[in-house]
Formats: C-alpha cells, sequence, structure tokens
C-alpha cells in the first residue's frame, strides 16, 4: 500500500484556501464536522445509479464521457446532449463535467461554449495532450490553448490525461478549474512496457547508460511498488501545487476499489471521482456485517 507521507505547512495552508463542501445547516447547533473534507464525483451518466448516491449524500457531482453517454442510452449527439442537460439539471447546483469529441482549437471552444450553456453548473473536460496522435499535424499545446481561451470566457474546465506533474502544472498555469491524474492506468504501463533487467519503474523514469527518460520524475515511476505509482503522482502534484498556492483542485480519476480511495486521501487529493459500483461499497466491511448480526442477536434479549 502507497506510504504516507505528512503534510507540508504549505499542504495545510492550500486546505485553507479551498472550498466549503459541506456548510453548516441554518438551525443546527452542530457545526458540520468535514466543512472542507474531500468531494466525491461519480462517474456515470446513468441517472438510475446516480439518484440514491445523491439522496443519500455520497457525492457532490458527477463526470461523464461519451462511453457512459452511450451507456445511458444516447443513440446520437443530440440525444447526449439531452441526457447532458437533463443531468446539469438534477446535480445543479454540483458541477456535471461533460467531455468535448472535437479534436481541433475552434471546434473544441466552439463545442465547449455549446455544452457550457447546457446548464450553470456544466464543467468542460479538456483532454491535455496527445492531439499529434490523432490528428495529423495535430498541435501539441492544443489543450493548453483550449484551457486558456474558455478561462477567458468564464468556462471552468477539468483537464483529462494528466499523467505527470509538469501536465498538472501547465494545466493550472492555463486557467484549469481541475485536472484528473489518472492513476490506474500509470501501474498498468509500468507493468507493461518496464524493462525488467532494469529496476522498477525504467518505463517511465531512467537515468544511466545512454537511457534518459523522464516522462515522470523517479519519485512516481521508482520510488515505490509499481502499484503504489498514482497515489505518488497525486502526492507529487499536490506537494507542487501547494509549494506555489494553486487551488486548482486534483480529481483523482481513473480509481478502480475502495483501498485506492483510502490512498489518494492520504497523497492528498481534493476530489476523487468514482465509478458507481465502487461508490455502492463504500459502507461494506466483513467486520461490519459480523458485528451487526451480533448486535441484533444481543438484542433480542430486550424484545420482551
Amino acid at each position: 500500500m502507497f506510504e504516507a507521507l505528512p503534510n507540508s505547512a504549505a499542504m495545510l495552508a492550500r486546505r485553507e484556501k479551498m472550498p466549503v463542501i459541506n456548510p453548516n445547516k441554518k438551525g443546527n447547533p452542530i457545526k458540520h464536522p468535514a466543512a472542507k473534507g474531500p468531494r466525491i464525483f461519480c462517474d456515470s451518466a446513468v441517472k438510475a445509479d446516480i439518484a440514491p448516491l445523491l439522496k443519500a449524500g455520497l457525492i457532490h457531482g458527477i463526470t461523464t464521457n461519451p462511453t457512459l453517454l452511450k451507456k445511458a442510452g444516447a443513440k446520437s449527439w443530440k440525444e447526449a446532449k439531452a441526457i447532458m442537460k437533463d443531468l446539469c439539471a438534477m446535480l445543479y447546483p454540483l458541477p456535471v463535467s461533460l467531455e468535448l469529441t472535437e479534436l481541433t482549437e475552434d471546434k473544441m471552444v466552439k463545442q465547449a461554449t455549446e455544452l457550457g450553456a447546457l446548464g450553470k453548473n456544466a464543467i468542460i473536460k479538456v483532454p491535455m495532450g496527445g492531439y499529434p496522435a490523432v490528428v495529423d499535424g495535430g498541435d501539441p499545446f492544443t489543450g493548453l490553448k483550449v484551457i486558456r481561451r474558455l478561462w477567458e470566457k468564464g468556462i471552468k474546465t477539468n483537464v483529462t490525461l494528466i499523467f505527470n506533474t509538469t501536465q498538472a502544472l501547465w494545466a493550472a498555469n492555463a486557467g484549469a478549474t481541475y485536472i484528473s491524474p489518472f492513476l490506474g492506468r500509470l501501474p498498468d504501463y509500468l507493468a507493461k512496457n518496464d524493462d525488467p533487467s532494469r529496476p522498477s519503474g525504467n518505463s517511465l523514469y531512467w537515468m544511466g547508460e545512454g537511457a534518459q527518460k523522464h516522462a515522470n520524475s523517479e519519485f512516481v515511476a521508482s520510488g515505490g511498488e509499481r502499484r503504489d505509482a498514482g497515489p505518488r503522482l497525486i502526492f507529487e502534484i499536490a506537494q507542487v501545487y501547494a509549494n506555489y498556492g494553486i487551488t486548482t483542485e486534483i480529481l483523482a480519476a481513473s480509481i478502480r476499489n475502495p483501498v485506492q480511495l483510502t490512498e489518494c486521501l492520504l497523497a492528498g487529493a481534493d476530489i476523487l471521482t468514482v465509478p458507481a459500483n465502487v461508490l455502492s461499497t463504500v459502507a461494506d466491511h466483513p467486520l461490519s456485517d459480523a458485528g451487526m448480526v451480533g448486535f441484533l442477536e444481543d438484542s433480542k434479549a430486550f424484545s420482551k
């Protein structure tokens, strides 16, 4: 498991600048104990999955993408937009992340404006990089240019496909509201691409013998177990943001199990985006089950 590191004074100071998530209720003498606790976003576009989580107060927003919209029943862009608009109304004023499908700067800005009009709580998902891989002659800075232009227009953004701290810093400089490190994909990449003759993490970081790879810092790529690379990335970004007072929120994405929730919280994530099936298990523990069975059995002594 990810080795928890001590929070610096700068990280604690950054936390004080973050918004109140659980406000006190008028007339309630008990102040909310987690006023600035972490937020949970549900990764879904299916209302039936979202509704019970929202009613239970388990989530503070949702994230969507074309795959999730298709799962929710959309068979055309018109139907997808109708679902997105409905979700914005359902969640208001909580944020709803909506993903762009265009891949060039002007078209992305136009589409972002269109999606932003679906609800005041709409957040536009912008991929950080990868444009030359999917567009002939693509500009590698397309994402950063779009983020800046949307910031200038007053449109909030969630920058996706973040895999190192450099990307996170530049996204914040461009004006990102949120950044989404995809932590689950890092250990997958390491397991698939590491040279077994070299230390763990060499496919993302190696320096020596004529080979130099710097897709990540040594701390993230090689600073511990492969499976912990994602939480180490969250911690590294959180520390750098704290050093410079950056309030772009760190949204830990690609979470696959409940234990990773804890690891990301230890690392300093501001928000966790979690699939509905994982969220449905957050109250579960085998000892809780056993304890409830025992309490119920013992309580029968008082039923007469």
